[in-house]
């Protein structure tokens, strides 16, 4: 028997540094007993997004679909069944959008008995909002106010997503961790869910990503985000040029993009307090309604937060 870790994210919770470290340590990990699988992968440190993406029947209208999904799910599945390895990995942010009933059956269907263990991150909500709603203004992809984007959060109840998960494959088998802003150690975290993760130790995932995968991947600072939400609302030509110009532009000269207030980011958590309360009982083994991990204190946060208002322009 091969045991399948699939770690599904949740996205922006370090997965493009976690995926590039895995990608780097790929040959001592597999010496320690754990193939991190090529297929899809293809050592570019971009996970296994085209395979998650075969599972996802209804995919957002900025997804592009998986380009040949039977083909992606057959390589997979090859080398599952050929590695020496009595553990493989699969990693994709895209998991959690998958039809985890149809992912299972693809699992039990293998030539090779398989127990699959799955790795969920989650987050502080308020902190993931600001994060992704900075990541998409960024690539033109929202045009509503920080505060609207953040009341229509969507994939934050991660007692939710655990227990979709762990109705497939059994609540023991989920293991679950909470992404640390101001400790920056993803890579660390996820390597303690892992055989072999001591591998991982000292790679950061930080360097080496491509022009355009640094591009995506780095966060805005006040100025370059509130700029790009209001251009993202008219038209314009070689949108991707100007954008790339205009945040050049603002590099070194920008401050934080702290968009909610203490207490602000304080009411965006306490309506998943119900939810944080089980999730961290179930799957942390503690009591509390308050997920942590956050890179601001209020102090520094409200700090932040008033040099954007500072602006004049509204968040």
């Amino acid at each position: 028997m091969k045991t399948l870790y699939l770690h599904i994210g949740r996205g922006k919770t370090g997965t493009t540094a976690q995926q590039k470290a895995l990608a780097d340590a790929r040959p001592a990990l597999l010496r320690a007993g754990l193939d991190y699988i090529l297929a899809g992968d293809m050592g570019r440190g971009h996970g296994h997004q085209e395979f998650a993406k075969s599972f996802i029947t209804l995919p957002p209208a900025v997804m592009v679909p998986a380009k040949a999904p039977e083909a992606i799910r057959a390589q997979t599945a090859q080398q599952i069944c050929d590695s020496p390895a009595p553990a493989v990995l699969l990693s994709s942010e895209n998991f959690p959008l998958a039809d985890i009933d149809a992912l299972r059956d693809w699992i039990a269907a293998l030539p090779v008995k398989v127990a699959v263990r799955v790795i969920l991150f989650a987050r502080s909500q308020d902190e993931l909002a600001e994060s992704e709603y900075n990541q998409l203004v960024k690539l033109k992809r929202e045009t509503r106010s920080a505060a609207d984007y953040a009341a229509a959060l969507e994939g934050a109840d991660f007692f939710a997503e655990a227990e979709a998960w762990a109705a497939r494959f059994g609540r023991e088998n989920i293991l679950c961790r909470v992404y640390d802003g101001a400790a920056q150690d993803a890579v660390a975290r996820l390597g303690d869910c892992l055989p072999g993760g001591d591998a991982l130790a000292g790679v950061s995932g930080a360097p080496a990503l491509t022009e355009a995968a640094a591009y995506a991947n780095r966060s805005l600072g006040a100025r370059a985000l509130l700029t790009a939400r209001m251009l993202n609302t008219v038209e314009l030509e070689d949108r991707l040029a100007l954008y790339r110009q205009l945040f050049r532009a603002f590099e070194g000269n920008d401050i934080p993009a702290v968009l909610f207030s203490s207490a602000e980011a304080r009411a965006i958590r306490a309506r998943f307090a119900a939810s944080n309360a089980r999730f961290a009982r179930a799957y942390l083994g503690r009591n509390s309604d308050d997920l942590g991990g956050r890179r601001y204190d209020d102090a520094a946060r409200d700090r932040h937060y008033e040099a954007v208002r500072a602006l004049n322009i509204a968040p």
